[in-house]
């Protein structure tokens, strides 16, 4: 019975449903319109970077850190029963190396110094807080309860990955951050983290042997001088850039350094080992000199939940001769922005 439906002005029903929608679209619009102009055009967050500098150059909101002395971190260490480190004036490093695991890759005994360990640094800042970061060396079987004592305790983990190639036992490198205003809240976290694994007490500083290495020849191939780290070999360079992580400035040599360890093996051959640091255009750079002088790509991760520039570290494996994978990694380097920083900075 559609012919008995009357029509308005001869349309159809369809042509009255479109005018009456378009009509409703005018109206919201017209409503919007105020509001739209006052909110103006949409921005994309940028981040700190977006920040404008302050007239001393240091941008706004930025929390710098603190100047220390050792006495500062004195109930540090006492609690955590070692003693590290004060790098600068501004950082306290401590090191628990793993001499419990016997770590063999390819068949090659692996020194606990090659990074076999737990590395955290502690950092006091302007506004009274501290930070504690670094990364921990555990097994596979460690791994949850050791997350789990850290979670109950206000401590992130901002990574979590292997830093060699096939081994054994299995170990995992877990990356870790916290902030709280008592340093020694902090180290109660990392003391009972660390009793969750089979990590032994400390012994301060490893005691430096002479090396079967041409460190004078290294040295020269990487443009700067090494140090000696236990049984290890070490060159480290630092990013030119201002880091930050969770709005606060890092120190040079925290959290964003390319370090280069060289294991002595006998005849001046050595394994390599360690990670490059490097912003996002630099990555394949950097995989591509690597692998152009035969040192093998482990791994490519973040460390850091909120850095900026945003960073990624590739950790790399090497055997032969010192000088020769030196060369290899220099070749590397130089398409990273770093410079070079005391290994024992």
């Amino acid at each position: 019975m559609t012919g008995d439906r009357p029509h308005s002005g001869g349309r159809s029903d369809d042509e009255q449903v479109r005018t009456t929608t378009s009509r409703r679209l005018v109206l919201a619009t017209a409503a919007l319109a105020p509001i739209l102009a006052a909110a103006g055009p949409a921005r994309a967050d940028t981040g700190p970077t977006s920040r404008t500098p302050d007239p001393c150059g240091r941008r706004r909101g930025l929390i710098h850190p603190a100047t220390t002395s050792e006495a500062d971190w004195q109930d540090v260490i006492d609690l955590l029963k070692h003693r590290g480190r004060l790098a600068g004036d501004k950082v306290y490093r401590m090191g628990f190396l793993r001499h419990d695991l016997k770590v063999k890759s390819y068949g090659y005994p692996l020194k606990a110094s090659l990074g076999l360990g737990s590395f955290i640094s502690f950092l006091r800042y302007e506004d009274g807080k501290v930070m504690m970061m670094g990364d921990m060396a555990v097994t596979e079987r460690e791994m949850q309860k050791v997350i789990d004592i850290l979670d109950s305790r206000g401590i992130t983990q901002t990574a979590i990955h292997k830093h060699l190639f096939a081994h054994e036992p299995a170990v995992w490198w877990m990356h870790i951050h916290g902030m709280h205003r008592d340093a020694t809240y902090l180290a109660r976290a990392l003391r009972s983290a660390l009793k969750a694994t089979g990590t032994p007490p400390a012994t301060g500083l490893p005691p430096k042997v002479q090396l079967d290495l041409d460190t004078a020849g290294i040295d020269a191939a990487l443009g700067t001088k090494g140090g000696t780290e236990g049984e290890i070999y070490k060159i480290v360079f630092a990013r030119n850039e201002t880091v930050i992580d969770h709005d606060r400035v890092l120190p040079r040599m925290t959290g964003s350094t390319t370090a280069l360890s060289f294991q002595p093996i006998g005849k001046h051959k050595a394994i390599v080992n360690g990670d490059f640091v490097m912003t996002a255009g630099e990555v394949q750079d950097v995989v591509r000199a690597l692998r152009r002088n035969g040192i093998d790509i482990v791994s490519i991760h973040s460390h850091m939940l909120m850095d900026d520039p945003r960073l990624f570290f590739l950790h790399f494996w090497g055997i032969g001769d010192g000088v020769r994978l030196a060369r290899g990694l220099r070749a590397a380097v130089n398409h990273t922005n770093v410079s070079p920083a005391a290994a024992l900075d």
